[in-house]
């Protein structure tokens, strides 16, 4: 392996595990090691009202900002040693933090991550890269998608134009033409608002291969209702949060149905919302590989495939971890910016190169 191992880690929307993989890069880039940490209920529940109550002291955010850091540095210690990986051998760690609010339509559009890069970078003595998402939002961009271009590495296939799909707590897909061109959106709520009604109502954290939505009848006035928001009406590329997707968008009378008429909907919603994206943009002929969490769900997976009209697999089927494939990106964004390496930035007028990123380093 010699020095070329980097590694990433993220919480990402659902913020549910720490997911961190160990990828080398030559001519390919492998998965050396994955290991995921589940993120304590306690500080779950906390991130959980940061995110949907918007109204944190800046004591309480501090605070949390630096638990967050711990949470990552002892999870990314204990990959390291259950990886069997020599420390020396480790280049870097790249971190998304954990988005907390994500607001590009205001007149200073940012995105805030928490899980401070100083404590990490000194519990675990390797530099860290951080804080992608601000400079991509200062050169033009949304902050989001990041994922494009390492999708663009990791599964172009000549003459085999590809979408790859990523399911998390927010759907975003990246469309893989060919090596000269990258294009990505954020479509719409993924696992966001049925993991949320699960967690509120039903005191599960999912549903389970989408097994109890597979026994519900659809809603279609409220899939109609929601389907109306102004989201969806925005031109891609776009970003969005959870500040926008959450289980407040929600009619009281819809929460009032039975448990599986209520996901039976919420997976239409979300199924129709990512397809709807795709045929809009012109990629409904593509083949679509599925990553994220959203991979797991049987029932939404089948109502994507049903509505696609294309070929539809998972990223597993191809090799690729569904679970490691962001943690994989991340890695990947953090070996460009320890090497100096600029990375595209999909803006509105043109696409242009940046370095994204920042380097923290607990010694010279």
């Amino acid at each position: 392996m010699g020095n070329k191992i980097y590694i990433g880690a993220m919480t990402g929307t659902s913020h549910d595990a720490v997911d961190i993989s160990f990828i080398s890069i030559g001519d390919n880039i492998i998965l050396e090691f994955f290991h995921s940490t589940k993120i304590p209920k306690p500080l779950r529940l906390k991130i959980k009202k940061l995110i949907e109550a918007n109204d944190s002291s800046l004591s309480d955010l501090g605070a949390i900002n630096k638990e967050i850091g711990f949470l990552f540095s002892r999870s990314i210690n204990k990959a390291i040693e259950l990886s069997n990986i020599k420390k020396s051998s480790l280049k870097c760690v790249a971190i998304s933090g954990q988005t907390v609010r994500h607001e590009i339509d205001k007149r200073f559009p940012f995105s805030m991550q928490i899980g401070d890069p100083n404590v990490v970078a000194k519990e675990t003595g390797l530099p860290v890269v951080s804080d992608f998402r601000n400079m991509h939002i200062a050169l033009g961009g949304e902050g989001a998608p990041l994922v494009p271009e390492f999708h663009n590495q990791l599964f172009h296939k000549a003459k085999n134009p590809r979408v790859i799909l990523n399911i998390g707590g927010i759907a975003n897909y990246s469309f893989i033409k060919n090596k000269n061109e990258i294009w990505g959106t954020d479509v719409g709520p993924g696992n966001a608002i049925l993991d949320a009604y699960c967690n509120d109502y039903l005191q599960i954290p999912f549903d389970r291969n989408g097994a109890i939505a597979a026994k519900g009848n659809v809603d279609h006035i409220e899939l109609k209702r929601l389907l109306q928001n102004n989201f969806f009406k925005k031109k891609c590329p776009k970003s969005t949060g959870k500040e926008l997707f959450n289980i407040k968008m929600l009619s009281k009378k819809f929460l009032k149905k039975k448990p599986e008429d209520i996901l039976c909907t919420l997976v239409e919603f979300s199924a129709k919302s990512i397809t709807d994206s795709i045929h809009k943009n012109g990629h409904k002929n593509c083949e679509i590989i599925i990553c994220g969490g959203g991979g797991n769900n049987k029932y939404l997976v089948n109502r994507i495939s049903e509505m696609a009209i294309a070929n539809v697999i998972l990223s597993n089927d191809l090799g690729h971890d569904i679970f490691a494939i962001e943690s994989m990106a991340f890695a990947w964004m953090g070996y460009k910016r320890i090497n100096n390496e600029t990375l595209r930035v999909q803006a509105p007028i043109k696409n242009i190169k940046g370095l994204l990123g920042s380097i923290t380093k607990s010694r010279p």
